[in-house]
């Protein structure tokens, strides 16, 4: 089995595939001053998405989300 199938497997069962937590990107948003509609994200290697939903649930920002699979 190759390390990326591995890596697949292993997260697949999880809320979301990899580390973080709504905490966690609720944190970093902290960070960023003045976000509103005009404000780009861009969320590379999401994954099943789950700090992207938190993103668009507290933010007005134009989100993309991109990932290899």
């Amino acid at each position: 089995m190759d390390l990326l199938k591995l890596i697949i497997e292993y997260h697949e069962d999880n809320e979301h595939q990899g580390p973080g937590s709504r905490e966690a990107t609720l944190k970093a948003l902290g960070y960023i001053p003045h976000l509103n509609e005009k404000t780009k994200i861009l969320d590379i290697g999401c994954g099943t998405g789950g700090q992207t939903i938190t993103l668009a649930e507290t933010t007005n920002a134009q989100i993309t989300a991109v990932d290899m699979l």
